[in-house]
C-alpha cells in the first residue's frame, strides 16, 4: 500500500490545509487530527487481507502533474468514459460524477475535456467528493471490518457496487467505501423457505450476492426457465435497486423489486452480520424493502422469488410532430394517449416510454416499448387497436407514427435482443419524478397537456426530457409489508422529469438548475398529484418534502429503525431516512445540523 500512498499524497495534502478547528458533532475528515493515521489504515489492511485501496480519480492518468500519469492508461479512460461499465468496474468512481464535484475529468493531450470542457486541464484533477478508501469486498468479514473500523474512527462510510446512483449515493466526500462490485453469486433454489419461517409452502427463489447485476441475474435465472424482477438497465445492481422499492419491465406483473425480497443478509452499522426475513429481524426487514439503500447497513446477498418464464410481446411506438414548432398541439396528442395508458396498464402493458424535444432531434417525439406477458398470439394488437385508431386520423398531418409487435419465446429473449449501453457521465443531470394515479391521465387531459408542456419548456434555454414508465404494481394485499411509499399501488405512471447542465459544474454551481427542477418543474408534476409520492431512486435531490413523497406515513417507523440501528449515523447519504440530523457544509464535511452553519 505504500506505492499507493505516496501517489494519493497529492490529494490529501489538499484536505489538511482546509481543515481547522473541528467539532466533535462532525464527521472526521482527511487533514484532522481525529483522522486516522496511514499505521492505522495499514493495519486495517492486513485485517482485510490487502483488500484496502487507497483512492486515486480514474482519470488522474491523464494528467501531466500527477504521480501516476499515464498516456496510454489516460486513452483507455476517455475512449471508456461514457460506459457504465467502466465506472462499475473502478473502486471509487460514479456513472454521474458531478455528485462528486466532477474533479477530475477525463482530459486529452490539449486539455480540454471529454465532454468538451477547454479549461479543465487547467482546473487540474482532485479528489473531490469521491471516497479517499476503498474496501474492495469479496466476503462478508471483510465489510464487518470496514463498518466497524468507520464507526470506530468516526469517518464516513459510503457503499458502492455499480455507481449508478442517480442522486449521488455511491460517492461521499472523505470517506470510506465498501465496494461490493466482485461480491459475486447467484444460487437457484427450487424450494426455499427464510430461516425461523415455519410455513407449509416454498417456492423458486434465487440468492444474490451484493455486486451482481441485472445482466447476470436474469442469464442465470434463464438457465432454469425462470424470472427474477430486476431493473431496466444490465448494468444496475440489483442490490442497491431493491432497497428504493424497485421497478422493471416485470414489475407491474409480477410486484416491484421489494415485492420479491424473501430474505438477505445485512451488516448493520454496529458491525454485526444479520438475516433479516419476515420472522427473524423483520423490521429491518420491513424497512430494507424500500427505505433505501446506505441506510440501515450493508446488504451482502438477497433472496428473491423465481418465476415460471413467461411468453412475452413487445410493442414499439415511434410519433413525431411534423411542426416543431406547434407544442400545444404535439402536448394535446401526448395527453390523449396518455388517457389510454389506465386501459392499456389494466390489460396488462407495461415498459417504458421518453418524450424528447427538438433539441435532442429535429421535432418532438414520444417513443415507447412496452409488453405484455402469457398472452395470447394478436392480443397486443387487439389491446392497441383503440389507440392506433385515434392516431390513425391525424397521421400525416400533425403527426406521423409507426407502430409495431414482435413476439418472443421468453422474457430473456426479448429483454437481450432490445438492451443496450446507458451512456452515463456525459453531463450533469437534474431529475425529478411523480407516481401519477389514473384519474390525473384521464379527468382532464386539456388541463394535463399544459402541464406537461410547461414541465419540459426550455428555461434558460434548456428543455427537460419526460419519462413517462408504465411500471407500477397495484397489489394493496402487500401494502403494509412494504416500505416504500403506498403512491406506487395506485399510480399509472412514473413520471420523470429530467434536465441537464453543465459537466464541468460542481454542484454549487449547478444549484440554480436544481432549484428550477424543484420548484418549477417538479412543482408542476406534483400539482398533476398532490397526495402522491415519488420513487426514492429517480426522485428530486433536493424534494424540500422529501420524508413525505418517498415514504408517505411510513416514514415516522422508518426513522425509529435508523435510530435503533444506526444511532451514530455511521451512514449518511442525500435525503435518505434519518439524514435530516447533518448536513454537508461548502466544504462537503458532514456535520450535525446544529454545528453545520455555525
Amino acid at each position: 500500500m505504500s506505492q499507493l500512498h505516496t501517489l494519493a499524497f497529492t490529494f490529501f495534502c489538499a484536505f489538511a490545509l482546509a481543515a481547522s478547528n473541528l467539532s466533535t458533532k462532525c464527521k472526521c475528515a482527511p487533514g484532522d487530527s481525529c483522522w486516522p493515521s496511514f499505521s492505522d489504515f495499514s493495519a486495517l489492511n492486513r485485517t482485510l487481507g490487502g483488500r484496502l485501496i487507497q483512492a486515486l480519480p480514474p482519470a488522474s492518468v491523464c494528467y501531466q502533474d500527477q504521480p501516476n500519469y499515464n498516456a496510454t492508461a489516460c486513452d483507455i479512460v476517455t475512449t471508456s468514459w461514457f460506459n457504465s461499465k467502466f465506472h462499475a468496474n473502478d473502486p471509487i468512481s460514479v456513472g454521474w460524477p458531478c455528485w462528486a464535484n466532477n474533479p477530475c475529468p477525463p482530459i486529452f493531450s490539449n486539455g480540454t475535456s471529454v465532454t468538451g470542457d477547454p479549461e479543465a486541464g487547467g482546473t487540474g484533477c482532485r479528489i473531490g467528493a469521491y471516497p479517499v478508501y476503498a474496501v474492495n469486498a469479496t466476503e462478508e468479514q471483510h465489510i464487518v471490518a470496514a463498518v466497524k473500523f468507520a464507526k470506530k474512527w468516526r469517518i464516513r462510510l459510503n457503499v458502492k457496487s455499480t455507481g449508478h446512483s442517480f442522486l449521488g449515493r455511491s460517492t461521499a466526500f472523505g470517506s470510506l467505501s465498501v465496494w461490493t462490485h466482485h461480491m459475486r453469486g447467484i444460487e437457484f433454489h427450487e424450494s426455499f423457505q427464510p430461516k425461523s419461517c415455519m410455513v407449509n409452502r416454498t417456492q423458486a427463489a434465487v440468492t444474490i450476492a451484493a455486486g451482481e447485476t441485472d445482466r447476470d441475474v436474469y442469464a442465470a435465472a434463464a438457465e432454469h426457465d425462470a424470472i427474477v424482477v430486476g431493473g431496466s438497465n444490465q448494468d444496475v445492481g440489483i442490490v442497491g435497486w431493491f432497497t428504493g422499492g424497485g421497478h422493471g419491465p416485470l414489475s407491474s406483473t409480477y410486484g416491484l423489486g421489494v415485492d420479491n425480497v424473501l430474505s438477505a443478509r445485512i451488516v448493520t452499522p454496529d458491525g454485526s452480520l444479520r438475516t433479516v426475513n419476515p420472522c427473524f429481524n423483520s423490521d429491518l426487514f420491513w424497512a430494507i424493502r424500500g427505505g433505501g439503500g446506505g441506510t440501515f447497513g450493508v446488504i451482502t446477498s438477497v433472496t428473491m422469488r423465481a418465476h415460471p418464464t413467461p411468453k412475452a410481446s413487445r410493442h414499439e411506438l415511434l410519433l413525431s410532430s411534423l411542426n416543431a414548432s406547434d407544442e400545444s398541439s404535439f402536448w394535446n396528442i401526448v395527453a390523449d394517449v396518455m388517457s389510454e395508458f389506465p386501459r392499456l396498464k389494466k390489460g396488462g402493458m407495461q415498459g417504458y416510454a421518453i418524450i424528447l424535444p427538438p433539441a435532442s432531434i429535429p421535432s418532438w417525439t414520444m417513443t415507447w416499448a412496452f409488453q405484455v406477458y402469457d398472452k395470447p398470439t394478436g392480443y397486443i394488437q387487439t389491446l392497441i387497436e383503440p389507440l392506433l385508431e385515434k392516431l390513425n386520423r391525424i397521421n400525416g398531418t400533425s403527426i406521423l407514427y409507426t407502430s409495431s409487435v414482435q413476439d418472443y419465446s421468453n422474457y430473456f429473449a426479448m429483454w437481450d435482443s432490445n438492451i443496450g449501453n446507458e451512456p452515463v457521465a456525459s453531463a450533469g443531470l437534474a431529475m425529478g419524478s411523480r407516481l401519477i394515479p389514473p384519474e390525473a391521465l384521464t379527468a382532464d387531459p386539456h388541463r394535463l397537456a399544459r402541464i406537461l408542456q410547461n414541465v419540459t419548456a426550455p428555461i434558460q434555454g434548456s428543455p427537460a426530457l419526460l419519462y413517462a414508465n408504465m411500471v407500477s404494481n397495484d397489489n394493496h394485499n402487500i401494502l403494509n409489508e412494504v416500505s416504500t411509499t403506498p403512491a406506487w399501488r395506485d399510480a399509472t405512471l412514473h413520471l420523470i422529469v429530467l434536465e441537464g447542465f453543465n459537466d464541468s459544474y460542481a454542484l454549487s454551481e449547478a444549484q440554480p438548475v436544481f432549484n428550477r427542477l424543484t420548484y418549477e418543474r417538479v412543482a408542476l408534476l406534483k400539482s398533476l398529484a398532490p397526495e402522491s409520492g415519488a420513487y426514492f431512486n429517480e426522485a428530486d435531490a433536493f424534494d424540500p418534502n422529501w420524508q413525505y413523497d418517498f415514504w408517505g406515513h411510513n416514514y415516522p417507523r422508518l426513522r425509529q429503525i435508523k435510530e435503533r440501528y444506526d444511532p451514530d449515523s455511521v451512514l449518511w447519504c442525500l435525503s435518505c431516512v434519518g439524514s435530516e440530523e447533518w448536513a454537508e457544509d461548502e466544504n462537503g464535511r458532514l456535520c450535525r445540523v446544529p454545528w453545520a452553519t455555525g
